[in-house]
């Protein structure tokens, strides 16, 4: 009697978890389908969200979840329909959802902000990235005061809601409209007048780009995302006619270097992006950018791009090389300067290290940790 009783309520279990006309065999050759495609697709939760689930309900196969990339959508439907062979409820949400509203980008009004791994976290441990001031994000959800954000490198955070100005597309397109500024100092001071003695506690961080409403000689009039103007002087910028141009020109690997030298001595700091303190992989997606290449963010990731350089006596000046450090393949990057030199933010900040053991800066350490190099800059 006990046994039949058992198995009764394992069968009231099952039916009440998957639902009355929901197969297992549905169900778990859903959930097999979803796996092999985040395989396929090479789903990185770094740069796109998709988080999709499987189920039961009102008895019927459901997948649940949240995709930023609507391709994404449309393709892994299409898989679980031809391999299911059944129907299924799509409630698939598609981002940007409602709570973010018509106003679904946004850019930074702060001269450095964290990005964070969590809503209403403040510790630098938990900040996965930083945005500077002018930069564009994607608003994905918001849940209270933050946002779940993309940045343009496709990197995904979460974002103070005080620290960013939310636009429509149309708000955006205005922005953009003007000439726009890069500022190539490592800081630039900002003033309320074109007077020497009007300066103001803000500053600017080299790569930061802004409208410029204005040039009179050595100053340049910038404009905020919230619409509140300042002057830089301009030998700390540089003017384009749109923002598009401003990194459309690839300037080369000395440039890379030099803009990399000015960091010297520089502290490192976690998820760093800017003058202020550079991580490792932030310091290099950040030399390259300013000469008009783009990385991806993380050290594990800019491994996967350019071409290999298989042996060390072929590296070049420019080439990125890699260690394994404190988890398993690529966790650290720098830049190769030439002369078995190179040059990147580890734990005592910016410095040139050597794989010259006959050399001053030569680390054994890192010697022992060297995984390879990647050649972005093709010569």
């Amino acid at each position: 009697m006990m046994k039949k009783l058992t198995l009764i309520c394992l069968i009231l279990i099952a039916i009440s978890f998957f639902g009355s006309g929901v197969a297992v065999e549905s169900l778990e050759l859903a959930k097999k389908q979803i796996e092999l495609f985040k395989k396929e697709f090479r789903i990185e939760p770094r740069e796109m969200v998709f988080n999709v689930t499987v189920g039961s309900e009102d008895g019927k196969l459901t997948i649940f979840g949240e995709v930023s990339e609507p391709k994404l959508k449309e393709s892994l439907l299409e898989r679980l329909r031809t391999a299911l062979q059944v129907s299924f409820e799509d409630k698939i949400k598609l981002l940007p959802d409602e709570s973010v509203g018509e106003k679904i980008f946004a850019v930074v009004n702060v001269d450095v902000v964290n990005l964070m791994d969590a809503p209403r976290r403040t510790l630098q441990k938990n900040a996965v990235t930083q945005a500077r001031m002018g930069d564009i994000l994607k608003l994905f959800k918001r849940d209270g005061d933050w946002y779940l954000v993309q940045m343009e490198d496709s990197y995904i955070g979460w974002i103070d809601g005080s620290k960013i100005v939310s636009m429509s597309e149309i708000e955006l397109k205005e922005y953009l409209s003007s000439p726009f500024v890069l500022i190539v100092s490592k800081f630039a001071q900002l003033y309320s007048e074109m007077d020497p003695k009007s300066v103001v506690e803000a500053k600017l961080v080299q790569g930061t780009t802004l409208p410029c409403v204005e040039v009179k000689g050595e100053w340049l009039k910038l404009r905020l995302p919230d619409q509140r103007e300042f002057f830089v002087r301009s030998s700390d910028a540089q003017l384009f006619e749109s923002r598009h141009e401003v990194f459309a020109t690839q300037k080369g690997t000395e440039y890379i270097i030099e803009i990399a030298k000015q960091h010297l001595g520089l502290p490192y700091l976690w998820a760093g992006t800017t003058s202020y303190g550079f991580d490792c992989s932030g310091f290099t997606q950040f030399c390259f950018k300013m000469a008009g290449y783009f990385l991806r963010r993380d050290a594990d990731m800019q491994y996967e791009q350019g071409e290999p350089v298989l042996d060390r006596k072929d590296l070049k000046m420019g080439d990125l090389v890699f260690f394994q450090t404190y988890k398993a393949g690529p966790s650290h990057v720098g830049i190769y300067i030439g002369n078995m030199k190179y040059i990147h933010s580890g734990s005592k900040g910016v410095a040139i290290n050597s794989f010259d053991p006959n050399d001053p800066d030569y680390s054994a350490d890192l010697d022992r940790k060297y995984i390879g190099a990647r050649r972005i800059i093709q010569r």
